[in-house]
């Protein structure tokens, strides 16, 4: 069977009910426990959803994941080194890292991407070397490549003005469109396996800080604006006869203000008998199963 995947990151379950939108329901839908993961941080629970495994077992917890995430950063292993040998030493800043990176030296938005060892454990890579046809587009832990622009300007933004804060939101949803027109071209092509992610709606609760009714207002404006984005690709892809997974790596407490212990799913067919999802470790199972039934 082939399969889209559309992960959304950060859609909450208990909102989709509260706040009504039906829209992110498909024939089958639920949540899923993602509080068996010590750090509730994006890219480590989209490797945990990829691998079947809690990552942070196997050489990717966050500290991991952000040692690695800098020496990515830099376009040559020398000047990691350097950069490392200058940190040790108890100067005052020098601005070296800014200046390396107005001279292409340093991605200043290095992508989060597992090691080798657990992107092989990958269904993407598993479903890849078995001859499937398989397409990821900006998928954390994976092959990421722009999300993190948009964890450094929340960070930036989050005492900006709201105006500022929502022209970020904008600028995820442009973004978001462009990738799903990217994963429309895929699924034309008849790829196997179509996995796009969006940085939304996670950005906008980032953004919308302990909200009031206006902002709880706005946030679901920007739910139902993320729902016509992909809306597009789910009908092209149902048309065309693909199962169509809709995925969150978490939820978002607005009370406690922080990623929830659940996230979201649902899907378009009626799944056979042993589809069974309770954590995020369950998935990869599921989803190699569902892609590759018909060779049983």
């Amino acid at each position: 069977m082939r399969l889209v995947i559309v992960g959304l990151d950060g859609l909450d379950p208990d909102l989709v009910e509260r706040w009504r939108m039906s829209w992110f329901k498909q024939r089958l839908y639920g949540r899923h426990y993602v509080g068996l993961i010590k750090d509730l941080y994006t890219p480590i629970l989209w490797s945990c959803f990829l691998t079947g495994l809690n990552v942070e077992k196997h050489g990717y917890s966050l500290s991991e994941l952000k040692e690695k995430r800098d020496r990515d950063a830099f376009k040559s292993r020398l000047l990691y080194k350097l950069y490392l040998l200058r940190k040790r030493i108890p100067v005052k800043r020098l601005g070296l890292r800014k200046l390396l990176i107005k001279l292409g030296l340093v991605n200043p938005y290095p992508g989060s991407v597992m090691p080798d060892h657990l992107l092989k454990r990958t269904f993407l890579e598993e479903l890849k070397a078995r001859g499937y046809s398989v397409a990821a587009i900006e998928v954390p832990g994976y092959n990421e490549s722009r999300n993190e622009y948009y964890r450094v300007k929340i960070d930036e933004l989050v005492t900006a003005p709201f105006r500022e804060r929502a022209r970020l939101v904008e600028e995820a949803l442009e973004d978001t469109r462009e990738r799903i027109a990217r994963a429309i071209e895929y699924v034309d092509r008849g790829y196997e396996v179509v996995f796009v992610y969006s940085p939304l709606p996670d950005v906008a609760f980032h953004m919308a800080v302990k909200p009031g009714l206006n902002v709880k207002v706005w946030l679901r404006a920007v739910h139902y604006s993320l729902y016509r984005a992909v809306e597009e690709l789910l009908d092209l892809a149902e048309e065309k006869g693909y199962a169509v997974l809709i995925v969150s790596d978490h939820g978002f407490d607005l009370k406690n203000y922080y990623h929830s212990e659940y996230g979201f799913w649902s899907l378009n067919i009626e799944p056979p008998s042993w589809w069974c999802i309770n954590s995020i470790l369950d998935f990869k199972e599921g989803i190699l199963k569902l892609v590759m039934e018909h060779e049983a």
